[in-house]
């Protein structure tokens, strides 16, 4: 009888692990493409196109923030395209659906290069999350993400 209670308990337990396990798997899963998912940011993001190549424009007047979204990829890369005017610090950070950070590129104002083209690490398709920090940031940009090749 004893032995009977362990074996259930190591079952219920292995099975929890297993559905934490696949949980973990789809880190951004319970966001709709698009769907913001952090808003910090005191400047102004202006999303002009959605949907699998999304894109916008923002500018700030030394604000400070992140903003987020979740991005549906079918891909496992994603080609990512920042620039920026002005002074300041914006950082374009892409974590792939398990939640693994593929891509961490920044650009500061005024700094050497003022824009950003490049393709992220190999990641797992699904819903990521694509993330622009701003340190005080004045001036004005773009930024654009599509899958990858």
């Amino acid at each position: 009888m004893k032995n009977t209670k362990t074996i259930k308990l190591l079952m219920f337990s292995l099975a929890l692990i297993g559905a934490m396990a696949f949980t973990s798997c789809k880190k951004y899963k319970g966001y709709s493409n698009m769907e913001v998912i952090d808003n910090t940011y005191s400047g102004n993001m202006i999303i002009e196109s959605t949907g699998a190549d999304p894109g916008g424009d923002f500018n700030g007047n030394g604000d400070s923030g992140e903003y987020s979204f979740a991005w549906e990829n079918s891909n496992g890369k994603a080609n990512a395209n920042f620039d920026i005017s002005g002074s300041g610090t914006v950082q374009m950070v892409i974590y792939d659906a398990k939640g693994k950070e593929v891509l961490n590129a920044s650009r500061t104002g005024g700094q050497g290069e003022d824009s950003y083209s490049g393709v992220s690490e190999e990641g797992k398709k699904g819903t990521w999350k694509v993330s622009l920090v701003y340190t005080n940031f004045n001036g004005s940009g773009s930024f654009s993400v599509s899958p990858g090749n």
